[in-house]
């Protein structure tokens, strides 16, 4: 058996015989090697007609350092490990979505994404005045009023935490 897509259904069914073997109860899925497969089906006569399965960038080379390729499962597709009881899944190769869009069942995964520089849009996350306003409702919460006033004279004269 091998890796099979369920074009009907969008599962995309990853037998545990196609894992590297490492330890009891620990198989390793080189994610790229994943790809490679997906793609192979996707550009089989089967596959050709159906939404791509998946999304992928190469590792890149800045400043003399490698950057991990990314690779992420799209267009509603699942990912389901053959379930012949508990063993865990580690994957390596590639920052990966796969956990986000496994099925559940008795097998676990070891993700290991890493990540570098994230890019965050501006203003994406609170104000700080919404912040401000948060720790002071903390604050009132949970002090009591000499403790309120303590706290408030040290930011009031430059106290730092």
């Amino acid at each position: 058996m091998s890796i099979a897509i369920n074009w009907a259904t969008k599962v995309i069914n990853v037998p545990r015989a196609d894992l590297l073997f490492v330890s009891t109860g620990l198989y390793e899925l080189d994610v790229d090697a994943f790809r490679l497969a997906l793609k192979d089906l996707e550009d089989s006569v089967d596959g050709v007609a159906f939404p791509d399965t998946h999304r992928h960038n190469t590792a890149v080379i800045l400043s003399g350092v490698t950057y991990s390729r990314t690779f992420e499962i799209i267009n509603g597709y699942t990912v389901l490990f053959e379930d012949l009881g508990p063993y865990t899944v580690r994957c390596v190769g590639a920052n990966h979505n796969i956990a986000d869009v496994k099925v559940v069942n008795q097998v676990s995964m070891l993700i290991g994404n890493s990540s570098g520089l994230i890019t965050v849009a501006t203003g994406s996350g609170p104000s700080a005045s919404s912040i401000a306003d948060a720790v002071w409702s903390h604050i009132n919460r949970s002090t009591t009023p000499a403790e309120r006033l303590e706290i408030a004279n040290a930011v009031l004269n430059g106290v730092t935490f």
